[in-house]
């Protein structure tokens, strides 16, 4: 099950890579001390865990996260309808 659910993340991360360039939201290693100052971005940053009070909170970086750096999509086809994710196919005899 393993083997098989990396051999699809591969695929993903292949599919991606040709249209988006991800970076780390958080600089820090995984499992580095981190403080969220008063202020910090929520909409970047989840909290988990015994969360009580107000910043700045201190805990251990669990995920790094990920955010988009640079898209590479291709041009769009004047006349063509967007919203159409794959088109129907229709085989002829």
């Amino acid at each position: 099950m393993g083997a098989a659910a990396r051999v699809v993340h591969e695929g993903c991360k292949r599919g991606l890579a040709e249209y988006l360039d991800l970076e780390a939201v958080r600089p820090e290693a995984e499992g580095a001390a981190v403080v969220l100052a008063p202020g910090f971005d929520a909409n970047a940053n989840r909290v988990t865990g015994n969360v009580v009070g107000e910043p700045p909170y201190r805990g251990r970086l669990a995920h790094h996260g990920w955010r988009v750096a640079a898209v590479r999509l291709p041009r769009r086809v004047p006349g063509t309808d967007a919203r159409v994710v794959a088109p129907a196919e229709i085989e002829l005899s």
